[in-house]
């Protein structure tokens, strides 16, 4: 049998160490219980039973992790999410570095926190197979929204010239799409009315060279506020806790009113990211479509990801159009809005 009742190897290992060591003879220590439980009165062992179906898998496995947690002084539950974070591991949906990090005595990354993460991905994985499922058995879409495979960047002519009364969307923040900026507005000018306006969630530290790149096309009009609901992030190049997040407003000439006053500063409702990474909330896009919209209108997002800006768009009565260059998107979206 297994043991580990050197306290000094305890104290000096991290609670995933000691879990590795116990997950390595788990095997043994689960055959060894296997077989005594299919012994006889003196010890026989009734070959016959071992391995039948009817054995009760979940008792034996208890009982298992909870002699390993009895050597090593990892509780039973830990020791699960330690075996679940090495699945990941060898399937590659964890990075080697986060679980070294786990064998660190230094390291402030706990076993807990990499699970909860491992589970939100799986959470999140499986609610886009579950939408984009949805879109083999979904019904025609209403005639009030469009879906586009394709890069807007490239494909925007197929929105005839100055269709659009308003774009509401969510540019990827990645510094390799920074240099992407002029050719949105370049595509944005030319599919929207004169006078409409453009609201785009931006990053914060390259907010001078969007600018830069946007304004020989579009007017700046005005810079709002996404307040984040009970979070922050730190920005380790800036030394900043950030807690909000820039929204950039312009508009196609010529200068005009939007249809209603908004306030600059949106409160955040918390992170909705079930069905893509940068997922913004629905109840957040209300302050956004109620200024620059109205029944009726046409809104196009030429990122829609997930789709919930024309998931909002279908709700409050206006025209959508979506563009994604990730064919799984467009169909998570067709599945979500049928």
């Amino acid at each position: 049998m297994w043991k580990l009742r050197n306290q000094w190897a305890r104290r000096n290992l991290t609670p995933f160490q000691l879990g590795e060591l116990g997950m390595r003879v788990k095997p043994l220590i689960a055959e060894e219980n296997r077989k005594r439980q299919a012994c006889g009165q003196g010890g026989v062992l009734l070959t016959q039973q071992v391995g039948e179906a009817n054995e009760d898998t979940t008792r034996h496995e208890n009982e298992t992790l909870g002699q390993i947690a009895a050597e090593s002084g990892v509780s039973r539950e830990t020791l699960r999410r330690i075996e679940h974070i090495q699945k990941a591991e060898r399937e590659g949906r964890v990075s080697p570095s986060i679980v070294a990090s786990l064998r660190d005595k230094k390291s402030n990354i706990t076993v807990g926190g990499v699970f909860k993460d491992i589970k939100k991905v799986e959470k999140d994985a499986a609610r886009r197979k579950e939408l984009a499922a949805l879109s083999d058995d979904a019904k025609k879409l209403p005639d009030t929204i469009s879906l586009h495979h394709g890069d807007f960047l490239k494909d925007y002519t197929k929105i005839p010239k100055g269709f659009v009364d308003c774009i509401i969307t969510d540019p990827p923040y990645v510094n390799e799409w920074l240099s992407n900026y002029a050719d949105f507005a370049i595509a944005a000018e030319y599919v929207l009315k004169p006078g409409g306006f453009l609201v785009a969630y931006v990053g914060h530290i390259h907010l001078d060279k969007i600018l830069a790149q946007m304004t020989p096309y579009l007017d700046y009009y005005w810079i709002m506020c996404l307040e984040h609901a009970g979070h922050t992030a730190a920005v380790h190049s800036r030394g900043v806790q950030c807690s909000m997040k820039p929204i950039l407003v312009f508009q196609k000439p010529p200068k005009t009113m939007p249809k209603r006053y908004f306030g600059d500063v949106i409160k955040g409702s918390g992170r909705e990211k079930d069905a893509h990474e940068w997922q913004q909330g629905e109840i957040e896009l209300i302050q956004i479509f109620e200024p620059f919209t109205d029944p009726g209108d046409v809104v196009l997002d030429p990122f829609m990801g997930s789709g919930t800006t024309l998931a909002m768009a279908k709700k409050l009565d206006r025209r959508a159009i979506g563009f994604d260059i990730d064919e799984t998107n467009v169909a998570i979206v067709k599945g979500r809005l049928s």
